[in-house]
């Protein structure tokens, strides 16, 4: 059903494919980066669109033109380029530009590498809708990173915004007429509001301020300066995104990696708690368990506006 969306919405069949195995992967974690994106449209391609083009700057080193294509495409691309690349020296730069639509939950993609066995670093710039601390104009990204780790089982994977909130939640506040929380966003002059609509056209805020926005701040360098992207006060809609890949084996000079991830983790897990009924989890472990879960029963939830609007778009009857 989405990948017929997707095509229908202008996506070749190969985009399409990938773009909803993104969008799946969210959707199933119950995050904000899943098929809302469809009904918001942020992962349509340029309508000039033209091919993808990898400039190898090193045996390490690549960027990538998107040529305009769907963010989670281009980013698909780099993915296969940094696998390709840290073979050569055991750590990998790929970037990405020109690209002007999401990229959806990076988590993917640092996934994809950790089941690789190698250590996963993403980093992606997005429209400008963060203020910095001390300012109120919109001048950064949600500047999320993703870190992924391999071990002998799933890997462990960091998934989280430098915004105090993501733009999706925005999103979904005012389609669905509810307030978000105090502290998340400013309006245009810069107060604190609740208001959803006033928060799009002011600017979000980061996270556990002066350090979140340092953390943001480096993201924002490491993303479109970096990649030759847009940055705040350019006109062009050009999105930047960072891969940094490493193989372990080649770090440690043997396989011992994994075992210690491993170690390190059932320690941790093993750890007191502050009371009988609390769990230490860890990064991705909860949204991990609720997609297993939607596996198993080959089931998911949907709001019923979202499912019969991807239905409409495929001239299905509601």
């Amino acid at each position: 059903m989405v990948c017929d969306a997707l095509i229908r919405l202008g996506l070749s069949t190969d985009e399409a494919a990938i773009v909803a195995r993104v969008l799946m992967y969210a959707q199933k974690r119950n995050s904000d980066q899943g098929l809302i994106k469809i009904k918001e449209r942020t992962v349509l391609p340029d309508k000039n669109c033209c091919d993808i083009f990898t400039d190898k700057r090193s045996s390490a080193i690549a960027t990538i033109n998107g040529g305009g294509h769907t963010g989670m495409y281009v980013m698909d691309h780099a993915v296969k380029t940094s696998s390709e690349l840290v073979k050569n020296c055991g750590i990998s730069l790929v970037n990405t530009h020109n690209t002007r639509s999401s990229t959806g939950s990076i988590g993917y993609y640092a996934s994809q590498l950790a089941q690789q066995g190698y250590i996963a670093l993403v980093m992606a710039g997005s429209p400008k809708v963060m203020a910095i601390e001390g300012g109120i104009d919109p001048v950064m990204g949600t500047n999320p990173v993703a870190i992924a780790i391999p071990t002998s089982s799933e890997p462990t994977v960091l998934d989280m915004a430098t915004a105090a909130t993501t733009w999706f939640a925005i999103i979904n506040a005012r389609n669905n007429n509810q307030p978000i929380n105090k502290g998340l966003a400013v309006d245009r002059d810069g107060q604190s509001t609740t208001d959803p609509v006033k928060a799009m056209a002011g600017a979000l805020r980061t996270i556990a301020g002066p350090k979140g926005s340092g953390l943001a701040l480096m993201f924002e360098m490491l993303t479109a300066p970096l990649a030759g992207a847009s940055i705040v006060g350019d006109s062009q809609d050009n999105r930047a995104n960072t891969i940094i890949t490493i193989d372990p084996k080649v770090v440690l000079g043997d396989s011992s990696f994994r075992a210690s991830a491993d170690l390190l983790i059932r320690r941790i897990k093993e750890g007191r708690t502050v009371d009988d009924a609390t769990e230490i989890r860890l990064p991705g472990e909860n949204s991990n368990r609720l997609a297993k879960r939607c596996e198993d029963e080959n089931s998911i939830t949907l709001e019923r506006s979202l499912y019969e609007h991807i239905l409409s778009i495929n001239g299905a009857a509601l």
